[in-house]
């Protein structure tokens, strides 16, 4: 079954030491492109998270982000020594200005002095870390579901129009059938026009030259490897491997035999089958580039 490679995965939950969140969203690209976004200090998580999504996804433009929502808890007072040097500065410069020298406990009561110490995660463990893989590991099962349904979306449409073509072979089939005795009878008629009618020739010769044309303008070997490379698009389409890229190969195999039938075609109505044909091929290699 094939896969698109347009999705996005969320997941969110709790920890003793806080909330995380992870959101993970991928576009079409001809390889796996990871950009990610992590907090400092959690490059533990993100080579493992990338060794992970590397053995479930094999083509696109991922982006991932992970947040962390710590509670700011009291942790503790801190004397910030930078602000209380300052206002000693200060408190001795106008020494002389006061009824009474700054004390200690004046000085600490000054707004800056003391704060209160954020508790925070300074450091990423092994059970922090298995809970944040667990989380992702649901985030890339909703991204993967949604490439699951592109992908099933996509099959249908190939399969439609690969039926449209096949049912076209037939009748380029019984075209191509009666374009031998076309392509002589044409020639026979400009051999006559050129001759004036005037001229006896060599009835062998005419034939084999008839023959020549005839055999040139075959284009049965075209519709056999049409209807060839349907069916390996057709097979490729159940596989359980990605199949993008040689999906986008057979769509240029497909539209050149398409494009060898139309300049073989010795008659209009063969060469709106063509035609026909590489529009189809057109559509479809149009959405080969959204799958995975």
């Amino acid at each position: 079954m094939i896969r698109g490679m347009t999705g996005f995965g969320r997941s969110q939950g709790q920890a003793s030491w806080g909330g995380w969140t992870w959101e993970v969203r991928s576009v079409n690209g001809k390889s796996l492109d990871m950009r990610m976004s992590l907090p400092p200090g959690f490059d533990p998580v993100e080579f493992e998270a990338r060794r992970r999504i590397k053995d479930r996804l094999s083509r696109g433009n991922l982006q991932l982000q992970l947040k962390i929502d710590v509670p700011r808890e009291a942790g503790g007072s801190v004397v910030s020594t930078r602000e209380l040097a300052r206002f000693a500065r200060l408190a001795r410069s106008f020494s002389g200005a006061g009824p009474a020298p700054a004390s200690l406990d004046g000085l600490l009561a000054l707004p800056g002095v003391i704060r209160t110490a954020p508790k925070g995660v300074t450091v990423v463990d092994e059970a922090m870390t298995a809970t944040l893989l667990a989380g992702l590991e649901a985030a890339l099962d909703e991204l993967v579901q949604a490439r699951v349904r592109e992908g099933a979306m996509l099959e249908g449409l190939f399969r439609s129009m690969l039926m449209s073509i096949a049912s076209g072979l037939a009748e380029a089939r019984a075209l191509a059938g009666v374009q031998g005795e076309m392509i002589a009878e044409r020639f026979r008629l400009r051999l006559a026009e050129l001759t004036g009618g005037g001229v006896t020739l060599d009835a062998d010769r005419v034939l084999q030259e008839a023959a020549l044309l005839a055999a040139r303008a075959d284009v049965r070997e075209e519709l056999d490897r049409l209807e060839a490379h349907i069916e390996t698009f057709l097979t490729l389409l159940d596989a359980p491997d990605a199949a993008g890229r040689k999906l986008d190969f057979l769509c240029q195999e497909l539209n050149r035999e398409a494009n060898t039938l139309c300049s073989k075609s010795a008659s209009l109505d063969l060469t709106k089958v063509g035609l026909a044909f590489k529009s189809l091929i057109d559509q479809i290699r149009e959405q080969v580039q959204n799958v995975e």
